[in-house]
């Protein structure tokens, strides 16, 4: 990746999937990033047959930030989730490492961001808030 700011991560960064707001206690969880303030409230919606419907997030971040949500927005509409779990998993593996292939469509937009390690955890942020609404939801 030469420049971080891609058209594809722009592209959701300027229409966001899933955008929307998250009213402070109505959401089932959030996640801060110290490192640089952005912030993000999920609020995950349900099919009657266990899929999720769609996820909702307010975020007050970047635009790397912004995108991932965005992405993750639209990826994860039907997962159940243990498959949602197993893509925050996939997700984090691939960040910085071995790369996203072509099956992650726009989020091959992330590989080369360990050339920018502050954005790692910004393109996280997301994932750690659905892991902490996962975590809630599957109860003590």
């Amino acid at each position: 990746m030469n420049d971080i700011y891609q058209a594809a991560l722009l592209a959701h960064a300027k229409n966001p999937h899933g955008a929307g707001a998250v009213p402070r206690g109505t959401e089932d969880a959030e996640a801060l990033n110290a490192g640089c303030g952005d912030e993000i409230r999920v609020k995950l919606v349900w099919t009657p047959e266990g899929g999720l419907e769609r996820l909702v997030y307010e975020i007050h971040g970047c635009a790397v930030s912004v995108a991932a949500a965005s992405m993750a927005a639209r990826r994860l509409e039907g997962k159940t989730p243990d498959e949602i779990a197993a893509t925050a998993a996939a997700f984090a593996a691939r960040l910085g490492q071995a790369g996203f292939e072509e099956e992650w469509g726009d989020f091959r937009a992330f590989n080369g961001i360990e050339n920018y390690p502050a954005r790692l955890h910004c393109a996280l942020l997301v994932w750690q808030a659905l892991e902490k609404a996962l975590a809630k939801r599957a109860g003590p």
